[in-house]
């Protein structure tokens, strides 16, 4: 039986998991402790290692279930039919929707996209594996015009999550969904021919 005190262990994980990702943006993983994190979320800190092995491996698992649902979403728009330009308007728009959801999220995702919290399975597919190889089928198809694949997959990337940052440090207004189009345009005249 549950009493009112008591919360369903999914609960208690939920609370750890957003404490973190609180705490983890405003002070930076290294300056959060347990403590911290037991104290954010209201309950004892031993609670956390019933979920957890480590704050380490917490903000693994924040990083890795934040991060393959956009791996996977990806996969899925680089993969489908149509040209690249309209792909990589749907990514944008997908992004935008998923930031708008939880920035909170998506500012830990993307500050914290290098280091040990940040590793990945193998093979996984990134934003950047993903954007070089649209860049690289446009170009060879010749809908985009010729460019330096590597160099304009950083600038497109650059061009999508720096408005997500301007949100994060109170430069733009939110949310971003309804700008994806807007966004899509200043990238139409960086790639098409």
């Amino acid at each position: 039986m549950i009493t009112r005190n008591e919360k369903p262990a999914s609960k208690t994980r939920d609370r750890i998991v957003d404490a973190s990702l609180r705490l983890f943006v405003s002070q930076g993983i290294a300056g959060t402790t347990t403590r911290d994190i037991a104290k954010e979320a209201e309950i004892a800190e031993g609670t956390i290692y019933r979920h957890f092995e480590s704050k380490e491996a917490l903000a693994a698992e924040i990083f890795r279930e934040t991060f393959m649902p956009l791996s996977k979403a990806l996969v899925l728009l680089e993969g489908a039919e149509g040209p690249v330009l309209e792909r990589i308007g749907k990514t944008v728009e997908h992004f935008y929707r998923l930031f708008d959801e939880d920035p909170t999220r998506w500012v830990y995702v993307m500050t914290y996209q290098t280091g040990r919290q940040s590793k990945l399975p193998p093979g996984t597919a990134t934003p950047f594996t993903l954007m070089l190889k649209m860049l690289k089928e446009g170009t060879a198809s010749g809908e985009l015009r010729d460019l330096d694949a590597d160099l304009h997959t950083q600038v497109v990337l650059g061009m999508i999550t720096q408005p997500a940052m301007g949100i994060v440090y109170d430069e733009l207004d939110g949310p971003l969904a309804p700008r994806a189009a807007e966004v899509m345009q200043a990238i139409r005249k960086v790639l098409a021919p």
